[in-house]
């Protein structure tokens, strides 16, 4: 009669054993589900910046992961950083993490709740700098960072059209102002080649006049006169040479290679912009551009001529020095 009650009592154990271990495995079950939860990829970005946490939780609740991070200046470059996490809990919302480097510090508290994480730091400034990173991937912090990129090409890009057109209109200006005296001195060249032949002719002359002098202290002196010429055809050649080959050929030939190396085609504001420069900065340099087409077409058949005169008026010095050298050689014989 005992016999069906022991067989009861063991079907009631195993019923309870079974109970009992269905309740073990959810409890683990939950255990590691909640160990877990922080396990992935975050993502915090504003329009400067953009910052990826990737994190790892353990069974025994130990998180590690790595973080990286990617800042726009505002001249257009890209920081990045990166940190491993060493260390870090998860007790309840209650979030710590460890960086190695820190790029916050070495400890960095927060919280996290449902897919959000929020961390807080006190900047090198004493402000307080909060992030609020939201569950992500990999993929979404690179069309971020893209995005980044392309908008700091056009930072750049919009700067370097302000300082072109600064330069283009600085060479308008300029181009205007070199015309102006190359063509004033170029109608001063007759009056040069004047003023040299004058020197050879009265040089010339004293020769003359030295041959036809029997006193030898008298020849000398005439010599000497000769000599005296020469030496003011040298200073007409400094004179000359300084204003010529410094003030307009120098200056010409550095504004007719900035000419030369400026675009023969301006884009449109449009297509600037749609390469990421700003509407001011396109419109900026369209302008200055193509004021410097129209003042280039103007620039480039006044320096050829006036290089040409240059060109003429430095043989006709050449051949003016060949011939003064030889009237104080023929003075110094005469003597």
């Amino acid at each position: 009669m005992w016999f069906p009650k022991v067989v009861r009592s063991n079907r009631a154990y195993a019923q309870a054993s079974r109970i009992a271990l269905v309740f073990g495995l959810l409890l683990v079950a939950n255990i590691a589900c909640g160990t877990s939860r922080i396990s992935g990829t975050y993502i915090a970005h504003g329009p400067t910046f953009v910052n990826m946490l990737q994190l790892a939780q353990t069974g025994v609740g130990q998180i590690t992961g790595v973080f990286n991070s990617i800042e726009l200046s505002s001249d257009g470059t890209l920081n990045s950083e990166n940190a491993s996490i060493t260390g870090g809990a998860l007790d309840g919302e209650q979030l710590t993490l460890t960086f190695h480097p820190g790029p916050f510090g070495t400890n960095l508290a927060g919280t996290m709740r449902g897919n959000t994480i929020r961390l807080q730091t006190v900047g090198s400034n004493g402000n307080v700098l909060s992030w609020q990173f939201e569950r992500s991937s990999s993929a979404q912090f690179k069309i971020f960072a893209d995005q980044l990129k392309s908008k700091g090409e056009g930072i750049i890009l919009s700067a370097k059209l302000l300082s072109s057109a600064q330069e283009l209109r600085q060479a308008v200006q300029s181009a205007e102002q070199w015309i102006s005296n190359a063509e004033l001195h170029a109608q001063r060249i007759p009056a040069v080649k004047d003023y040299y032949r004058k020197i050879e002719n009265e040089m010339r002359s004293l020769v003359t006049r030295e041959r036809g002098t029997p006193n030898s202290v008298a020849r000398s002196q005439i010599s000497v006169m000769v000599n005296q010429g020469d030496v003011a055809g040298t200073q007409a050649d400094v004179q000359v040479d300084q204003m010529w080959d410094l003030s307009i050929g120098d200056s010409g030939q550095n504004l007719s290679r900035i000419f030369a190396n400026s675009p023969s085609n301006c884009d449109t504001p449009g297509e600037l912009q749609k390469r990421g420069a700003t509407p001011q900065s396109a419109e900026t340099w369209q302008a200055a551009c193509q004021q410097a087409l129209t003042e280039r077409l103007k620039f480039e058949p006044v320096y050829k001529r006036v290089m040409e005169q240059r060109a003429d008026l430095k043989s006709f010095q050449a051949k003016a020095q060949s011939n003064r050298q030889a009237l104080v050689d023929e003075a110094s014989r005469i003597q």
